[in-house]
């Protein structure tokens, strides 16, 4: 979801290629690649006499607000009561507040119980190391085997920082691929050859048609950063640093001084200029409501994963789209998207038992992805289905919930497309460092200090919506003041240890 931001935004998203899987119709999968949830709720569903009741509270991403939310919720406490003896408080919270909203929520002390976490949004190695989750090892082994059995050993490996397992991965595309996604309408009126679209500026001509020729159309709709650093052929970690590789030895950069960083916010400065780019990219929050509109004739995603454009179609107005892949997919893990049980949870037992049913139970899962059938949506076919316009509930986020391959296809989504999920997520090669955990406590003063200031630069910048001549060095030297050479030295040290020990 690299600053390859997943975001769904990244469908982020995604993660990536255990991110971002066989098709059935049981609800017993005990494999990512068993079953799709076409199943209705059991009605022989087991007691749960002995337990205690328990209120649970679950904070996590949402893209736009769904109006039917409480008919959702209300049917989602009455599945899992008489299963867990348990209800939940679905607490959804917009993309561009997310992290601001939980970092209050934890500094607040707040009791909740089930969080979404990213290494791309409200990071997920940061908060486990800083305490904000708890231990998950023994959960797992008490109240979620049969989660523990549903995932490949490396998608849990993903989740463990110090040999401890922090998350559950929400399973989905881990093989990621930035690009652009074009509406086809605009793609085949002006014959865009999506074969010779190899970089970034390449697509120029093409917002340029769009620009002079559709009033009232966007060439690129954005809201936040474009910038793939695996594009330029640069390799990243965590959005801090940017590295190379020259054979065994590896040599570190700031992630936001190099000379493809540079490159890059030109770029979108000049596109900006000359009206390519939404005026409002940088203040804009919810994209996906203009968006929804099909007024952007381009967005960008970080993903692009098998059966994406489904997905994508739904959220551009109900217009056809087609993916154009600017890089070779690259694994990068599922800590995309990841499900964590807060420290503060005072029920983690009840907590984990939500999730592998989540995770397991494809009628749970659907329900809380896609909505109430013949309310939010409708059957098209055995497992796939279509939203119901106005419906009331249509996130389009289903990688934030649990397991994409036990669930749902979207209309036109391929039958065989979880199936291609995991054998793309097979197939994609790793990054160098695939593997590192950065340990950010020996400089999490920095990194705070470090945090502020992007906040204060990197949008407008990365929007294209300042100069970038007069901006970009004013965001180094603060970056520089706030500590930055000292993250760069503590990064060259840990990343040394890593590969020593890897040689081993």
């Amino acid at each position: 979801m690299s600053l390859l931001k997943k975001r769904a935004f990244f469908g982020i998203l995604a993660a990536g290629l255990a991110l971002t899987g066989c098709g059935g119709n049981s609800n017993s999968s005990s494999s990512p690649a068993a079953t799709s949830g076409s199943a209705a709720p059991s009605s022989a569903a087991p007691s749960a006499s002995t337990l205690p009741p328990v209120d649970l509270v679950w904070y996590y991403l949402d893209g736009t607000a769904q109006p039917d939310l409480a008919s959702v919720e209300t049917e989602v406490n009455k599945y899992i009561k008489p299963k867990i003896n348990a209800t939940v408080k679905l607490k959804p919270i917009a993309g561009a507040d997310y992290e601001q909203k939980m970092n209050t929520i934890l500094a607040a002390g707040e009791a909740f119980d089930i969080v979404w976490t990213s290494d791309w949004r409200f990071n997920f190695s940061n908060n486990a190391q800083k305490g904000a989750f708890l231990e998950l090892d023994a959960l797992l082994d008490k109240n979620g085997s049969k989660l523990k059995a549903s995932l490949p050993a490396s998608a849990w490996e993903d989740v463990r920082i110090g040999g401890k397992t922090y998350g559950v991965p929400n399973y989905q595309i881990a093989a990621k691929s930035a690009g652009f996604v074009v509406q086809k309408r605009f793609a085949d009126k002006y014959k865009l050859d999506i074969s010779k679209i190899k970089s970034y500026k390449d697509i120029e001509p093409f917002f340029e048609q769009i620009k002079k020729n559709e009033p009232g159309i966007i060439p690129f709709g954005i809201n936040n950063d474009f910038y793939s650093p695996s594009v330029y052929g640069v390799s990243s970690h965590g959005n801090v640093i940017a590295y190379r590789v020259n054979g065994d030895k590896v040599t570190v950069e700031d992630y936001f001084a190099t000379p493809e960083y540079k490159q890059h916010v030109a770029m979108a400065y000049d596109w900006y200029k000359k009206g390519y780019i939404n005026e409002d990219a940088a203040t804009l929050k919810n994209k996906a409501d203009v968006e929804k509109k099909g007024v952007y004739a381009t967005t960008f995603d970080y993903t692009q994963k098998p059966g994406g454009e489904a997905a994508a179609k739904a959220g551009n107005g109900g217009n056809d789209v087609v993916f154009v892949p600017l890089m070779e997919p690259e694994f990068t893990g599922v800590t995309a998207t990841i499900s964590a049980i807060s420290r503060t949870s005072k029920n983690p037992d009840r907590a984990m038992m939500l999730l592998e049913l989540v995770n397991t139970d494809p009628a749970l899962y659907n329900l809380l992805s896609f909505g109430i059938e013949n309310k939010h949506y409708t059957k098209t076919g055995t497992n796939t289905i279509k939203d119901i316009a106005g419906g009331g509930y249509a996130p389009n986020m289903n990688w934030v919930m649990g397991n994409v391959t036990i669930g749902y296809l979207m209309d036109g989504q391929a039958a065989d497309t979880w199936e291609r999920t995991k054998k793309a997520n097979d197939s994609a090669k790793k990054p160098y460092l695939y593997g590192f955990k950065f340990n950010s406590e020996p400089v999490k003063a920095e990194m705070a200090n470090l945090k502020a200031v992007e906040n204060e630069f990197r949008k407008v910048i990365e929007t294209g919506t300042v100069d970038p001549d007069k901006y970009l060095p004013q965001f180094l030297d603060k970056r520089l003041k706030a500590g930055s050479e000292k993250v760069l030295a503590e990064y060259r040290t840990q990343i040394d240890a890593f590969l020593k020990s890897k040689a081993k």
